[in-house]
């Protein structure tokens, strides 16, 4: 009888960053900024960064081959796959790490997506932090994000996306403005993944009562919505990004089954959830000493794996809906996946930001005009709209922020004046 069901999670992401060449602003993603940089060590992080990209469908390719079952959640921001989409198509883009020649990515994903290993969830286009982006740009978000990956990996693989990462896992504050996005949410998505910070009275969690709320998904309801959501399991348990080896995890997962026990009879889910390419553990480490060997030797007929979704229609479906067994209460003070808002909203730069960003939202959505021109424009606002503008809290990226405003903003007045 299967105890526990284990499935690592990776998000991924990078920002995109505004330069002047030739006289010409041009929007190109972070990653191809460092890949180019004249600084080696920069450059060559930017070369492990697309091999960590490149992973998860590398080594599930080569452990189906080997006649195993491997799984794993990914999400991606809507500009990442971008980015990933305009290389892959590039025949001169070649990367080589330590003798892999790393070229085609997207290539790499559509050879898997349909062999039941990797699940995708949806996330916000460009990663905004939700808490701190005007509501009426919300669903714009989730659509750009939908239509990008959709375009790019079709019709069938976006009707299989079925969860929901919130991107920095930021939880609104107050039930009016958690309701609205759980509503919007809901448009699209089945199930939505938290950080465990976010449960009501967390504080005074005991350590095992934080292992049996994140080992069992819960029905979130708020005003009139609700939601089945899992949680993310806590980084003190384990710490995926900062580094666990196959053992080490093998070891948690059978602690969490005998903490799990005392209060459900279903297997446990475990979800470490990281970062897919920050750091040296997650890329170098992870899928060699981790990932790969879990799928070799750790699977058994106590412990095994599923995505996310699987793991809710095989344990917790009933007439073909997602009922979890439980009922789960959010702090009205809301939440991120390292505990508050306050990288988001911290600061009179940060304040200024935001209002700058709510402004220019409200000077994009009076616009009238070509369809073509405000859908360009809505594009970069949403662009506009990356949390790592003020989450990062360093001159450059508040800088990068601030330019791509700007831009925003000539050309809403070259519009206004061409409709004039």
């Amino acid at each position: 009888m299967i105890k526990a069901v284990y499935v690592p999670w990776l998000h991924m992401h990078q920002p995109l960053i505004l330069l002047k060449a030739d006289g010409k602003e041009k929007l190109i993603s972070n990653i191809e900024k460092m890949l180019s940089s004249p600084d080696s060590g920069e450059a060559g992080n930017a070369k492990l960064m697309f091999r960590a990209y490149n992973n998860p469908a590398k080594y599930c390719n080569r452990l189906l081959k080997a006649g195993y079952k491997p799984k794993i959640m990914l999400d991606f921001s809507g500009i990442l796959l971008e980015t990933l989409e305009k290389l892959s198509k590039d025949k001169n883009f070649v990367v080589e790490v330590h003798g892999e020649k790393i070229k085609n990515i997207i290539g790499g994903y559509k050879r898997v997506l349909d062999k039941s290993c990797i699940e995708i969830a949806g996330t916000a286009f460009s990663h905004c932090y939700f808490p701190a982006t005007p509501e009426e740009d919300w669903i714009c978000q989730l659509e750009k994000w939908r239509n990008t990956f959709g375009r790019i990996f079709g019709k069938r693989n976006l009707n299989n996306v079925k969860g929901f990462w919130f991107p920095e896992m930021g939880i609104p504050r107050f039930e009016d403005n958690l309701s609205k996005l759980i509503k919007t949410i809901r448009k699209f998505y089945d199930w939505c993944i938290l950080p465990l910070q976010a449960v009501k009275d967390y504080e005074q969690l005991s350590y095992e009562q934080k292992i049996q709320t994140a080992c069992q998904p819960h029905i979130l309801k708020v005003a009139d919505q609700s939601i089945p959501v899992i949680f993310r399991i806590p980084a003190d348990f384990i710490d995926q990004q900062a580094g666990c080896d196959v053992d080490c995890v093998d070891k948690k997962i059978k602690e969490a089954v005998e903490i799990f026990k005392e209060v459900g009879s279903k297997p446990a889910l475990i979800v470490p959830a990281s970062d897919g390419e920050n750091g040296n553990v997650m890329m170098n480490e992870f899928f060699p000493n981790t990932f790969s060997p879990f799928f070799k030797s750790k699977i058994n007929n106590k412990i095994s794996s599923m995505t996310v979704t699987e793991f809710l229609h095989e344990f917790y479906a009933k007439n073909g809906s997602i009922v979890p067994d439980s009922e789960i209460r959010l702090k009205l003070v809301g939440s991120s996946w390292v505990g508050t808002h306050k990288f988001w909203f911290e600061g009179a730069k940060r304040q200024q930001m935001m209002e700058k960003i709510h402004d220019v939202s409200k000077a994009v959505h009076r616009l009238e005009g070509e369809k073509s021109e405000l859908e360009k424009l809505e594009h970069l606002l949403l662009i506009a709209e990356t949390s790592c503008y003020v989450y990062w809290g360093t001159e450059f990226w508040f800088d990068q922020g601030k330019k791509i405003l700007g831009l925003i903003q000539r050309k809403i007045e070259e519009l206004s004046k061409t409709r004039g």
